[in-house]
């Protein structure tokens, strides 16, 4: 069991790790099978709970609202890089430069477009589900 004074630089380091590779197999699921895989919601969500676990938090709401907050924050880069890979195929651009280049009212509206009601229902799910087995 780490420190009591690590533990929190130790559960950020893993959450960021953890944020970043689910983004980026959410990326290529997606990319893969041509639709937006709502469901990976859920995996980013058992996977920041079961590293804030396994970081050694304590329950409670401060693990639960950093469980949340890194479900929506794994949502939200995988949906930009979804919708950047997507029109950096259109346009010749490899996926980086092409998410660099794209603006937040562009990723906005084509992940609107692309999600479709049971991938909202999903997202949804996977915060609650987060905030329910974080706490």
């Amino acid at each position: 069991m780490p420190s009591p004074r690590l533990i929190w630089p130790l559960a950020t380091v893993a959450t960021l790790a953890g944020i970043l590779g689910i983004a980026a197999i959410w990326t290529g699921v997606a990319v893969v099978s041509g639709k937006p895989v709502g469901w990976m919601a859920l995996v980013a969500a058992v996977d920041a709970v079961l590293l804030l676990r396994l970081a050694g938090t304590r329950p409670g709401w401060p693990r639960a609202g950093v469980a949340v907050a890194a479900t929506a924050a794994t949502v939200v880069l995988a949906n930009w890089f979804i919708v950047a890979t997507q029109l950096g195929l259109a346009m010749g651009l490899r996926p980086l430069p092409s998410a660099l280049r794209l603006g937040p009212d562009l990723a906005w509206y084509l992940a609107v477009l692309a999600n479709g009601g049971l991938d909202v229902a999903a997202i949804l799910a996977a915060l609650a589900l987060a905030a329910w087995w974080g706490r």
